[in-house]
Formats: structure tokens, sequence, C-alpha cells
């Protein structure tokens, strides 16, 4: 997990495929994999298309829109019919609850109230804090990347009201990430380091299973 502009989907994918490489079982997990999926046949009222669906759910209300996210994850770990294949093995999620919980909280959301709809999701085993600067992360997406979600809602998306917005869901992640543990890992390295520090923390955790 990590704030915007932090390379979650990019460091997971690689991480994957890595992982595959080297005999790990393992499976990427994105929210998004319920839409216009029929491994989740639930979800079949969710009109085809990622982007236009993303879009609409950055426009609801702030409550909804996190029960939405919320249930988004939760369905994509918990909601697939029994007969789609999944290997036995690692889930590595491509972000988790923990940044969009944090982006509602600023939002304006109760963070008791937050905290408590997030405890009843599965438990990571690990968490990968993916830690990046706002000024680093504005760098990489000032290229046409930023959405108002990501600005506090800014239409114009400027760079103020990015490096603002963010700095200010990096200190809830930063609070996050002492009480709760997480690893922390400098997401302005290298990526293939990046890559490799997700590796190592997932190969850590099943050595010791496969003995």
């Amino acid at each position: 997990m990590g704030s915007d502009g932090a390379g979650k989907s990019t460091a997971s994918q690689l991480a994957t495929e890595r992982l595959l490489a080297a005999g790990t079982q393992v499976e990427r997990v994105d929210r998004w994999d319920i839409v216009d999926n029929p491994a989740y046949p639930t979800t079949r009222f969710i009109k085809p298309g990622v982007h236009s669906t993303r879009l609409c759910v950055a426009e609801m209300p702030s409550a909804s829109r996190f029960l939405f996210l919320m249930w988004s994850v939760s369905h994509a770990l918990l909601g697939r019919t029994p007969q789609a294949p999944r290997p036995d093995g690692v889930a590595l999620l491509d972000g988790y609850w923990m940044k969009h919980a944090a982006s509602e909280i600023v939002y304006g959301l109760d963070s008791a109230w937050v905290e408590g709809v997030v405890s009843g999701l599965p438990r990571c085993d690990q968490v990968v804090y993916l830690r990046i600067d706002p000024q680093q992360a504005w760098e990489r997406k000032a290229g046409g990347g930023v959405v108002p979600y990501e600005c506090g809602m800014d239409p114009e998306c400027s760079q103020d009201s990015f490096l603002i917005h963010q700095g200010r869901i990096l200190a809830v992640l930063d609070g996050w990430a002492e009480r709760f543990g997480w690893l922390g890992v400098d997401a302005g390295e290298p990526l293939d380091d990046v890559v490799g520090h997700i590796v190592s923390a997932v190969s850590g955790m099943v050595a010791p299973l496969k003995r």
C-alpha cells in the first residue's frame, strides 16, 4: 500500500511476475478485478469499464464512497465463485483499505468509525508501505495522471492542492505505520529495488510455511 503516486500497481505487478518466476504460488488481487469478470458473477450489475466506474465512485459522497471501496476490495478477496481458479498460496493485494481510509478521514469522516469498518476486513499477514514524498509523487503523476480525488477535489488539480492533500494523507498513513508495525519502503528508490523489497517480504513469509 501507499499514497497516490507511490507505484503500488506497477510494483505489485512486477513483484508478482518475479515471485511466479521463482516458483512462489502468488496471485495479485485488485479491487477492480470485480468489474466485468465472470469469476465475480454477483457484480454483473456494475457496467463494464473500470475507468467509468472509478469516475462514478469518486463523485460519491464521502461515506458512500468509502463503504463502496471497502466492499469492493473485500469482494475481490472473498466474492469469487467457488469454481473460479485460485492458487493455493499468497494473495498479493494491489493496495488495500489503507490509502482510501486515510483519504476519507482527510475528507472528514470520523477516524474511529473508519477504523471500525476496516476492522471487519480480512487481516493482512504483512503490510508493505510504499512511502513517497508528495513532491516526488507529483513529479510522477503531473503528466496527466492526476485526478481531483487526489487533490482535495480541486477541479484544476493544481500542484499546491495535490501537495497539501497528499501531505495530510501521508500524516495519517505514517501514524498507522508506526502503530501497526508496517514494513516501510522508500518508494522513491529505483523501481527494481522497491520490487525487491516486496519480493523479499513475501518470500520471507512463505519460507517458514515450506519447512
